[in-house]
């Protein structure tokens, strides 16, 4: 089974999988990444800084690693999809959705540039905004998602929390909203840092999406405790 196979079948059986962003665009931290646990990395051509000729050698990396490759593109416009999807990637994430037609219209355009190899894509969708989580019912209708990840940040810059989505009122919107995807069937994804991990895991999601950052700053932690410093 290629890692891409092992991957969504993990995310279908909702059994708590780690997307890992390598954080900087390096092949050799990703090819590292493998041994970390790492059910996927997440290139993130979005927010950070790789380019495309980079995400080509990122993808090859994780293959080399066993583990599976998706890039998470700035926009949902068709040509950036197939843009990032061509350049050897095994999924991708695709943020700045608001309405069910928007999603609808970027699964197509993944589609149309894999028409015999769809099915082997995993694709995982933002849920980030208050429009999004309005209209979650017609985002939860389209076929072919593997995953939606829920941006707490954004969702609730959206809300008006200016990026706090640790609020009682945050929290609910994201449990209710994590809720309703689990109903449909569907897996749901959020990030978490390493003192919400289990907070996070017990509301529901299994996709746990986490920063390599955040692993360096545990281990140093960890390595100074162990050498008194």
């Amino acid at each position: 089974m290629s890692p891409a196979a092992r991957f969504k079948a993990k995310l279908a059986a909702n059994e708590t999988t780690l997307l890992l962003n390598p954080d900087y665009p390096s092949p050799g931290l990703v090819e590292f990444c493998g041994s970390l646990g790492a059910d996927a990395v997440m290139i993130d051509c979005e927010q950070g800084s790789a380019g495309l000729e980079v995400l080509e050698d990122m993808a090859r990396a994780a293959r080399l690693a066993g583990i599976a490759s998706v890039v998470r593109v700035p926009s949902p416009e068709p040509w950036t999809i197939e843009r990032h999807m061509f350049r050897g990637v095994d999924g991708i994430v695709i943020p700045r959705l608001d309405t069910a037609a928007q999603v609808r219209r970027a699964v197509e355009d993944i589609r149309y540039c894999f028409p015999k190899a769809f099915e082997q894509k995993v694709v995982i969708i933002q849920v980030e905004s208050a429009s999004a989580v309005a209209e979650l019912d017609g985002f939860l209708e389209v076929p072919g998602i593997d995953c939606l990840f829920i941006g707490g940040v954004d969702l609730a810059k959206s809300a008006g929390f200016a990026g706090d989505y640790t609020g009682p009122e945050m929290v609910r919107t994201i449990e209710e909203t994590t809720a309703r995807i689990r109903r449909a069937g569907k897996p749901t994804g959020m990030m978490v840092k390493p003192h919400d991990i289990e907070a996070w895991k017990a509301r529901g999601p299994s996709m746990l999406y986490a920063h390599v950052n955040d692993f360096l700053v545990m281990g140093a932690k960890d390595w100074r405790a162990r050498a008194g410093i």
